[in-house]
């Protein structure tokens, strides 16, 4: 698996376990720690991560870490508006 798939495949999935928790991109940067930019960068697939940092945002999601990098073909799609409260 190339480079940008696996970028595109770990915003998504950020962004879909976020939405599942019913988190703003601001509420999961809080709780990580990182910047609100940090996350859209991810989500939008604009910067890389460390293993420490992609750890940390699993744990704040409540999901296994490889979840964040595993294909996103069957997930169900989101609504076009995530941001909550």
């Amino acid at each position: 698996m190339n480079n940008i798939k696996t970028r595109k495949y770990l915003g998504e999935n950020i962004k879909y376990y976020r939405y599942k928790l019913n988190y703003s991109q601001e509420q999961l940067s809080e709780k990580c720690g990182f910047s609100n930019r940090y996350i859209s960068d991810l989500e939008t697939c604009r910067a890389n991560v460390k293993l420490d940092t992609l750890t940390k945002i699993a744990e704040v999601l409540k999901i296994e870490t490889y979840k964040l990098l595993m294909p996103t073909d069957n997930l169900p799609p989101l609504p076009k508006r995530v941001n909550t409260k």
